[in-house]
């Protein structure tokens, strides 16, 4: 009969913890803190305002077309009193936008600030894991309710580290395909591929909340000897 490593054992029945959030609950929790659909929509909004004033009008209506519309979003929200943090970032994030763009006298620069995102993400995931806390353990851990000792099980460790990898590959594609676009002066599509990039990361989050729950099951749920 061969026996677990000490860093691979699970416990014995009674000193399990007890893990009761279910797939559609971290499911969920995943997706909460982005918000319902009319949140997405309203983050989106200013964006593809200045995409659609820009084809029109040219830069400077796309500037003040963006103002308008940030300030609108806020109101709407203030008056809603729902999602305001959201709404908040959303506003001075376009509003900064807007003003590289008009410093620049570039349309596409209104998009080099959201290009530095995924870059950041991706950076602080490779950091992450040659530091030995993958971002995906410090995170999606927590929400699951795993093992507050997660590093010293190596089942776990691993499994949140190709997790982490995985995510810095999904920043590193979502980058590369803004720099071509960024390169090609390609307003429209990087104003789309900024619009879909709030869904996406909903998506990538859930996933990786979902998978973190089957897997701290997995460990729970693993043989003793």
């Amino acid at each position: 009969m061969t026996t677990m490593p000490d860093n691979d054992r699970p416990g014995t029945a009674s000193q399990r913890p007890r893990y009761s959030m279910s797939l559609r609950e971290a499911a969920r929790a995943a997706f909460r803190p982005g918000g319902h659909a009319s949140s997405l929509v309203t983050t989106a909004a200013p964006t593809l305002v200045f995409v659609l004033a820009a084809a029109v009008g040219g830069l400077r209506s796309a500037l003040i077309a963006t103002a308008v519309s940030a300030v609108l979003v806020l109101a709407w929200r203030l008056r809603s009193r729902s999602h305001l943090a959201h709404a908040t970032i959303g506003t001075l994030l376009a509003v900064v936008c807007a003003a590289v763009a008009a410093g620049t006298g570039q349309a596409r620069t209104f998009f080099l600030l959201p290009m530095l995102l995924p870059a950041a993400a991706a950076t602080a995931c490779l950091l992450s894991v040659l530091a030995g806390r993958p971002l995906a353990g410090l995170v999606a851990n927590r929400i699951v309710g795993g093992p507050r000792d997660w590093r010293t099980h190596r089942r776990l460790h691993r499994f949140y580290r190709r997790t982490t990898l995985a995510i810095s590959l999904v920043s590193l594609a979502s980058l590369a395909a803004q720099v071509v676009l960024y390169r090609l002066d390609a307003i429209a599509g990087l104003g789309v591929l900024h619009v879909l990039m709030a869904p996406m990361w909903a998506g990538v989050t859930a996933g990786s909340v979902v998978l973190s729950r089957l897997a701290v099951t997995r460990y729970r749920d693993a043989p003793t000897s």
